[in-house]
Parts: C-alpha cells; sequence; structure tokens
C-alpha cells in the first residue's frame, strides 16, 4: 500500500495545525502528530481513507491550496466539510486521531516532550 504524497502531507499539515494551533503550547505538527498519524494510517490501513479524505479538503479550497488559505479560510472550509454527510467521517476521523496523538504518551511519537500532559497539569511520577 502506498502512503500520503507530499502534498497530501502538506495539507495533512496544515488541517492538523487548525485542529489544535500553536499558542503557549506547540501546534499538533510541532508536537509530533503528523508523524504519528502517518504511522497509524498506514498500521490500520487508513490510507485510502485520508487520501480521499485530504483531496477533498483541497477541492474545497477552491483552487487555493488549503495551507495557503488564512487560518479563518482554513476554519471555514473544514467547518462546512464537517457539516457534509459525506466528509463529516474524515473530519471527526483526522480530529480524533490529531487529539489521540496529542495527548498520547510520548513514547507513541506525539506530545513531544511531554508538552500536552504539561499543559494540562499531568503530572508523571516516577
Amino acid at each position: 500500500m502506498q502512503s500520503l504524497s507530499e502534498s497530501q502531507v502538506h495539507t495533512l499539515r496544515a488541517v492538523v495545525d487548525r485542529i489544535i494551533p500553536k499558542d503557549d503550547y506547540p501546534s499538533a505538527s510541532e508536537a509530533g502528530c503528523v508523524e504519528f498519524l502517518l504511522h497509524l494510517i498506514e498500521q490500520e490501513s487508513l490510507v485510502d481513507s485520508y487520501r480521499i479524505g485530504l483531496d477533498g479538503v483541497e477541492a474545497y479550497s477552491h483552487g487555493t491550496a488549503f495551507a495557503d488559505l488564512s487560518a479563518h479560510q482554513q476554519d471555514e472550509v473544514l467547518e462546512s466539510l464537517a457539516k457534509k454527510p459525506r466528509s463529516r467521517k474524515f473530519i471527526t476521523l483526522v480530529a480524533r486521531q490529531t487529539m489521540e496523538g496529542y495527548y498520547s504518551d510520548p513514547g507513541n511519537g506525539a506530545n513531544r516532550g511531554g508538552r500536552a500532559w504539561e499543559m494540562i497539569g499531568f503530572k508523571v511520577t516516577a
């Protein structure tokens, strides 16, 4: 099974950074969520679902690369897609898996340095 194209990964990075944008803490991509998702996508045989979903995000961006849209425009695209029955499933999937990665054990490849745990006050004791 072939993985995502470079363009699809670029779109994925922009999508996850709208789901969890940077503030005082890292954005989803800065925390390692893209790498986490790429591994998960392969492991769970979701490549086709992600390909179709990410291509749909691009198609709905009306000729401008999703990553090149303003944050507000990106939010509008994702919100519109989430209202459509055919694309809602993908938007829900990528949002859920992004959050899973962001708040997961850093040993899983995301939540680099345990920053998300720090943000929510989770303390690890030895």
